[in-house]
């Protein structure tokens, strides 16, 4: 890889109340449903969580494998699993075989290389034909390229064009964050979700393939966390903000000034 990046996650108590904890779990979880009985490479693994969801989900073997060093002497520590392999490994030279792994996991990945063309020419090559590529990144039309660490970011017709350059088949999937309230009824991990209002998808999520993707799933998956809301809600920022606004819309006219209705 051509960085080595400070905003890798690590997870810890405080990350566990911040939404961006649910924005890389979320994606995890979704790969953990195609992870059975397969050989999967987890590229630019990070801290590892993820390597151990997809080994606890049935994958055969997981090359966990990044860049840095440090990242995989401390995942090696945090993150053991039987069928996890740790390796140091550039993405765009992945020391792998052709036609090698069932699936790839690439999350938070391609945004950070120079050379894209380089790494998605390198999955391809790996991947088996009836394989499959989970790359995610940010939608550039919010994230505005904003991150001193990223290379380059996409818009969603910028991110189909350069996928569509290796594979044959893919799909975009959004990803988007929301302030949420669910009702707990019973201990079931199935839920109906219900959206009232969109936005633009903070993130995209592909699934690429050499061959015809199979019917993924049915029903959309979410990833609530109501301790990041309540820390929200406790922010002393926040709560300074709150004041001035109590103070401000108590003004004659305020309240039309700033479209508010009651």
């Amino acid at each position: 890889m051509a960085h080595t990046f400070d905003e890798r996650l690590v997870i810890d108590e405080e990350k566990q109340g911040n939404i961006i904890y649910n924005e890389h779990l979320i994606r995890y979880q979704f790969a953990s449903k195609l992870v059975q009985g397969k050989i999967v490479l987890d590229m630019a693994c990070g801290s590892g969580y993820g390597s151990k969801m997809l080994a606890e989900a049935g994958a055969t073997k997981v090359i966990a494998m990044d860049a840095s060093e440090s990242a995989i002497d401390d995942a090696k520590k945090n993150f053991q699993h039987n069928n996890i392999e740790y390796k140091i490994g550039d993405a765009t030279k992945i020391a792998l075989e052709k036609n090698s792994v069932d699936l790839v996991v690439s999350m938070e990945t391609i945004e950070h290389l120079s050379d894209v063309d380089g790494f998605l020419q390198e999955l391809a090559r790996i991947i088996k034909d009836e394989g499959m590529v989970l790359i995610s990144t940010p939608n550039k039309a919010v994230s505005k390229n904003k991150n001193s660490f990223h290379f380059q970011e996409f818009t969603k017709e910028e991110f189909e064009n350069v996928l569509k350059k290796y594979f044959q088949h893919y799909k975009i999937i959004d990803q988007y964050n929301g302030i949420a309230s669910y009702l707990k009824i019973n201990d079931s991990k199935e839920a109906e979700i219900v959206i009232t209002n969109q936005a633009e998808p903070v993130f995209f999520l592909a699934v690429c393939s050499k061959e015809e993707l199979p019917i993924l799933f049915v029903k959309d998956i979410a990833s609530l966390n109501p301790l990041a809301l309540n820390n929200l809600y406790n922010n002393i920022g926040l709560k300074i903000v709150n004041k001035i606004y109590s103070f401000l819309i108590k003004i004659p006219g305020m309240k039309k000034l700033l479209k508010i209705r009651n």
